[in-house]
């Protein structure tokens, strides 16, 4: 993509929230290595579940707490996390976006375990318009002599958001965040939205993975965010600490006794011997 026909006007202004409706917020800290872009951790607010940010111990990917219902745009709604890089960090008008990857995962209460939505849930992101698509079809709604038809039969694509489902994402893939300032500075924030055309989503933890990306860097290493909708405290603290701390298997655990077991005799009879 080229950084010249992007914009950081966000889609619509209906879903723009102030950030001062946050109680705690969660932010990627977005900053570079070299010629990679990298991410870490950055909290305004109280700290994330249990002991504070971690990894997801399956794949080694930072992992970001999330709540749906945080701000003013609704219980199926949040603008978490934020994107922040700090002055001096990246290059003047440098465009972050997110590179969505796999599928959408999902964590049931009732055995808290881990699978794919299976009820239509989906999470929707609204991320910014290029600029060349958004002027053209303002100018065509308007009647205005710089109307480009073509460009303008765009912006539906985009108009629509970007989609993380059980089958994949569909939609603007990279999506658009914002661009750094003349400083290389940057603080912003996407609007998610989960959904369920059928019905209520399902109560749970949701799980997606992207990595950010610039044309002038290499994308960062992926990363994952587990967002909460409709858990408890305590229900979405098992659900994140899931994610940090492997569960043994049954039968890895009766292996691990088994062996502690027969360590403990071979040390008993060590001892009787000497």
């Amino acid at each position: 993509m080229k950084k010249n026909i992007f914009s950081a006007i966000l889609l619509l202004s209906a879903f723009v929230t102030p950030l001062t409706g946050h109680t705690a917020s969660y932010d990627i800290l977005v900053g570079a290595a070299g010629e990679r872009l990298t991410t870490g951790f950055f909290a305004h607010g109280s700290l994330p579940p249990g002991t504070g940010f971690a990894d997801d111990f399956l794949s080694g990917l930072h992992l970001y707490p999330v709540n749906f219902g945080d701000f003013g745009g609704g219980p199926l709604a949040t603008n978490d996390p934020g994107f922040r890089s700090l002055a001096g960090t990246l290059l003047p008008g440098t465009i972050i976006s997110v590179q969505g990857t796999g599928n959408l995962e999902y964590w049931t209460p009732e055995n808290q375990t881990w699978t794919t939505p299976s009820s239509g849930e989906l999470i929707r992101v609204y991320g910014a318009v290029p600029t060349d698509i958004a002027l053209a079809y303002t100018f065509c709604q308007s009647g205005g002599l710089l109307c480009d038809p073509a460009l303008a039969a765009q912006y539906p694509f985009y108009a629509q958001g970007t989609v993380f489902s059980a089958n994949g994402i569909v939609g603007p893939n990279p999506t658009i965040i914002d661009n750094t300032d003349t400083q290389g500075a940057l603080h912003a924030h996407l609007d998610w939205f989960i959904e369920n055309s059928g019905a209520a989503p399902a109560t749970g933890a949701y799980l997606l993975t992207f990595a950010l990306m610039a044309d002038e860097y290499l994308a960062s290493d992926p990363i994952k965010v587990l967002f909460n909708y409709g858990l408890t405290d305590a229900q979405y603290q098992i659900a994140f600490d899931s994610r940090i701390a492997p569960i043994p298997e049954p039968s890895a655990a009766a292996l691990m006794l088994a062996g502690l077991t027969l360590l403990t005799f071979w040390y008993r009879r060590r001892r009787a011997f000497t």
